[in-house]
């Protein structure tokens, strides 16, 4: 898919002989030129520019890489989008500009266009650029990455419930089940002293009769 694409973008770059092709390396340099040399027709009187990045040369899903608005003191103001801001450098006038892009990224592949603006609402398409970027997608900063070892709010309340039941688990046992042990223990004792106490007392009725459970008793003589 990804070679189909890559054939696709050249196939529009052999169809169309204005536009300039450049290859790069992710994080390298793109640098282009919007000027008067590149337009069909003079823009002499135009106050703006927008240089322009579509994705596909029919220029349907165009987005706005950055703004040039010139003021009648001869001087101009760049205003680079969001997702290129640090990342452009420019030099020249408004009909002479270089424009310089950073740290490039497969993301920033495609056509790049210069296109004038005036008032009356007027517009002329110039200098055409596609790039090509060779390297890997970067990942999408959109949603924060997960790290394996974060505890989720869910399981912190998991754990915490299962202590909870743990606890009162074990405090209902201790409740329950240790005062039938002491009550058992207790009265095992007690039958246990008793039985000593009956013991000891029938020994001492025996000793005193003269009856000795030690010694055997004589049998009469015939």
């Amino acid at each position: 898919m990804k070679h189909l694409c890559w054939s696709t973008l050249l196939l529009c770059v052999v169809a169309n002989a204005k536009n300039n092709a450049v290859w790069r390396e992710a994080g390298n340099n793109f640098t282009l030129k919007c000027s008067s040399a590149g337009c069909l027709s003079s823009i002499e009187g135009y106050d703006g520019m927008y240089l322009y990045h579509d994705r596909d040369e029919d220029h349907k899903e165009q987005k706005e890489a950055l703004y040039c608005h010139s003021y009648p003191d001869s001087t101009y103001k760049i205003t680079p989008r969001k997702r290129y801001t640090g990342r452009i450098e420019t030099k020249g006038s408004l009909l002479n500009l270089t424009i310089t892009i950073s740290n490039l990224t497969v993301n920033d592949s495609g056509f790049y266009s210069c296109v004038y603006i005036k008032n009356p609402p007027d517009e002329v398409r110039c200098n055409v650029y596609t790039l090509f970027i060779s390297g890997v997608a970067p990942c999408s900063t959109s949603v924060p990455p997960v790290l394996v070892n974060e505890k989720s709010p869910s399981l912190v309340l998991i754990i915490i419930a299962a202590c909870t039941v743990s606890t009162l688990v074990t405090v209902i046992l201790i409740l329950l089940v240790f005062p039938r042990v002491k009550r058992w223990t207790s009265s095992r004792r007690r039958r246990t002293s008793v039985e000593q106490v009956s013991s000891d007392y029938v020994y001492e009725v025996m000793n005193h009769n003269g009856f000795h459970p030690t010694q055997k008793q004589s049998s009469p003589n015939p």
